[in-house]
């Protein structure tokens, strides 16, 4: 055994071969050396096994004394957020709502499914994976996922600054994001099943479904647009999406004829706010919370779609695939989508779906002829 202090770390650490030759490493949880001494001759008594258990308890609790300082669950985000204050790291409102709705969603799930997790480093690699794994049942995509388990494992990185005795699990578990549920698209069946259970649930959600069926507009798009970007005379949407910005990318929008009519309605009693949905501007990004819009999750599940992969998103999926259905062009594509890559406008043809939705596009119209089986497209995805 051995006593030696790590870089950057305050404490004195002990080490330990095996007679397997395998060495473990703990960390004394002091930087006094001669309590880190103790300890190690603590460890080295257990480790002979000559000694009862009860004793080498007391001893180390003559030590540190019987006050734990395990982090609990129900109290990381305060301790993060005293971590960033103090440390004077600056972090965006934005970014701080998402990690800190990370954090409690977790927290909620621990109690109900893992409750024997009391402390933050009781969230071993046997919990991340059982988090992991239910979120990736509930539909979740792997982009989506993969944001949620890093902005877990940021908050635990700074947990271990705090104290080293807390391992992170949680980088373990990012998952790829090129999972089999990105990129799906509605079929003609479930849009009309949407759109019911949207009108249901309310808080504006019909609308904003309509607008992002006919424009293929992302939500973050749509929970922010401005009347002042809408012209119901010339019926056109004039915008430039966030994640464009950067590229000097706006987009010129027809209004199709059935989201016209709702806008139209909707002008009639608009409210004196400069945004189409002001309920979900003031809230976004988290519609979760108290007072807020329900969340979309709420509306998929109505319509009998909530685990299967679908989400807001699939929206715009689907609009680039109606528009693929109805031969555009991808140039004509692009300027719509305002995708940035031919790839990217590309990838939203679904090949591999085509003859389900023209068969449903053919029905539509009246037209029932059967449709050949179109073989599934290999082509590389791209980024939505």
């Amino acid at each position: 055994m051995s006593l030696y202090k790590r870089q950057y770390s305050q404490y004195w650490w002990i080490q330990i071969w095996t007679p397997e030759r395998k060495r473990l490493r703990f960390s004394s949880g002091t930087p006094d050396r001669e309590k880190a001494a103790i300890v190690e001759q603590s460890l080295l008594l257990a480790y002979g096994r000559t000694t009862p258990k009860q004793r080498i308890i007391a001893m180390l609790d003559s030590i540190y004394g019987t006050e734990e300082n395990a982090i609990e669950l129900a109290k990381i985000w305060e301790t993060y957020t005293n971590w960033v204050t103090t440390s004077g790291t600056q972090l965006v409102p934005k970014t701080l709502n998402e990690r800190k709705f990370n954090v409690h969603r977790f927290r909620k799930w621990a109690a109900e499914n893992w409750p024997s997790a009391h402390t933050a480093g009781d969230v071993t690699r046997a919990v991340a994976s059982a988090y992991a794994t239910y979120l990736a049942n509930t539909g979740i995509k792997a982009t989506t996922r993969s944001n949620i388990i890093s902005e877990l494992s940021t908050v635990w990185n700074t947990l271990q600054r705090i104290t080293e005795d807390i391992q992170n699990p949680w980088k373990l578990f990012v998952p790829k994001r090129n999972d089999s549920t990105r990129g799906k698209a509605y079929s003609i069946a479930q849009e009309k099943a949407v759109l019911e259970a949207a009108g249901k649930i309310g808080h504006h959600w019909k609308l904003a479904c309509l607008i992002a069926r006919h424009t293929g507009l992302r939500y973050s798009s749509i929970a922010r647009l401005k009347w002042s970007e809408v012209d119901l005379e010339k019926q056109i949407i004039h915008h430039v999406p966030p994640k464009t910005q950067r590229y000097d990318i706006s987009v010129v929008l027809p209004i199709a004829k059935p989201l016209l009519e709702e806008l139209k309605a909707e002008s009639q009693t608009r409210s004196e706010s400069e945004y189409l949905l002001p309920e979900h501007a003031s809230y976004y990004p988290n519609t979760r919370k108290a007072g807020g819009p329900r969340p979309y999750s709420d509306v998929l599940e109505l319509a009998k779609l909530a685990g299967s992969g679908y989400t807001f998103h699939s929206w715009r999926h689907t609009f680039r695939t109606r528009l693929s259905e109805a031969h555009v062009s991808t140039e004509i594509a692009k300027k719509l989508g305002g995708w940035t890559k031919d790839n990217t406008a590309a990838r939203y043809d679904h090949a591999d779906r085509l003859a389900e939705l023209r068969t449903a596009v053919d029905a539509a119209a009246g037209h029932r002829k059967k449709v050949k089986p179109v073989a599934r497209s290999t082509a590389s995805t791209g980024t939505a």
